[in-house]
């Protein structure tokens, strides 16, 4: 696959990582938290606002790190990846394209790759629609009623 150009981004995205939350929440499966444009290239920022490591994963895509804590990526942080390590303070800047599929109803994930913050919430979800479509709505997750 060809070397992404970061200046040919259509959107840049902000993520902040702290406890067990992205963006100040916690996952909520019946929430579409990001919306992107099918055949664009986004700058994803993420950055670790947290006292302990955090490791970013995204569903659907490999990504190119453009840089990590404002320094070019060392030789094994080059090429494709589709998680980066953020020690605590530090920012990752990150390129990625979105060009081969689109439901506005089928959420990917994007989240802590620990398992215990995982396990804990510290999930979001996107959809990729096609230019001028909207997020729809996730399918609900079957609920139990005991009595």
């Amino acid at each position: 696959m060809p070397e992404l150009d970061p200046a040919a981004a259509a959107a840049t995205r902000e993520f902040s990582l702290s406890g067990t939350q992205i963006n100040g929440t916690n996952t909520d499966m019946e929430r579409i938290d990001e919306t992107v444009a099918l055949g664009t290239t986004e700058e994803w920022r993420i950055t670790n606002d947290d006292g302990q490591p955090h490791s970013f994963h995204v569903h659907d895509v490999q990504f190119q790190i453009i840089d990590i804590a404002g320094a070019e990526p060392s030789p094994s942080l080059a090429g494709w990846k589709d998680t980066v390590l953020l020690r605590p303070g530090e920012t990752a800047r990150l390129v990625m394209a979105f060009s081969d599929y689109a439901d506005p109803d089928w959420p990917y994930m994007f989240h802590c790759h620990l398992l215990a913050h995982e396990d804990s919430g510290m999930m979001g979800q996107f959809v990729v629609v096609r230019p001028g479509d909207e997020a729809g709505s996730p399918p609900s997750a079957p609920h139990e009623h005991h009595g």
